[in-house]
């Protein structure tokens, strides 16, 4: 059972995309002042003014209703946030969570309502694999937070775009298809199936997670899994140079 992470810390709805969205404005705001500036705790007010104005709220007071609360309180919803007040004034800093040993998480879905109530944060490195559809979302190189079935659909979405700019006679734009279709129907949960995740970084977590496997790799797991897939890119290389 994977257990501990920081998703159990969370009091507020993450898989909401605006709590998502707002959450990693803070931490990129903080990164580049941290960066620029070199100073670990910042002024409150200063990203507070900027989040209002930035994300179209008209005043504070809609800004907090979508927050579910003050700004302050927002931000110490979260475990990874520090907030602190000195002379007066509310600061924040924002720790970045070390990885874990790389390792695999596997829950098998039974039903619909388990895909709406499951919070999945998908690290930047991690590859999210259905082994019943020979499907996978690979790597984005951001944190991805929401509700599985919104992983899914999202997906899903993103490959009926791409096939959109496809003729309609192109063979490729038929195989995608295939796999919304399939994906599609995963939704409905008609028949159980299991979602793998290899986590390279450690840093992937489900909430509920009761149900969730979690498999830690060996030094040779990874290498063996890094030379397949550099044999398989040789491969596609060496057959595309022969075309």
């Amino acid at each position: 059972m994977a257990s501990g992470g920081i998703l159990e810390g969370f009091k507020l709805n993450v898989s909401h995309q605006e709590i998502e969205r707002i959450l990693g404005e803070v931490e990129q705001w903080w990164e580049s002042a941290n960066e620029q500036a070199g100073i670990d705790f910042l002024p409150v007010a200063g990203i507070e003014n900027f989040l209002m104005n930035d994300l179209g709220y008209e005043d504070m007071d809609e800004f907090e209703d979508a927050l579910q609360g003050s700004f302050t309180d927002f931000l110490g919803a979260f475990p990874h946030i520090e907030v602190k007040e000195v002379e007066g004034k509310k600061l924040f800093k924002v720790n970045h969570r070390k990885p874990g040993p790389p390792r695999t998480l596997t829950v098998r879905v039974d039903n619909t309502k388990m895909l709406l109530d499951t919070t999945f944060l998908k690290a930047p490195d991690a590859e999210l694999e259905i082994p019943s559809l020979e499907f996978s979302i690979c790597a984005e190189n951001k944190r991805h937070i929401d509700s599985l079935y919104n992983h899914l659909v999202a997906c899903r979405d993103e490959l009926e775009t791409h096939c959109a700019s496809l003729p309609s006679e192109d063979a490729e734009r038929t195989e995608i298809l295939k796999v919304v279709e399939a994906l599609t129907g995963l939704l409905d949960v008609e028949t159980p199936f299991d979602i793998v995740i290899n986590d390279p970084s450690g840093l992937s977590e489900f909430q509920p997670s009761d149900k969730v496997v979690v498999e830690n790799k060996c030094p040779t797991e990874l290498v063996d899994r890094e030379t397949e897939t550099i044999k398989e890119e040789e491969g596609e290389d060496a057959a595309n140079s022969k075309a």
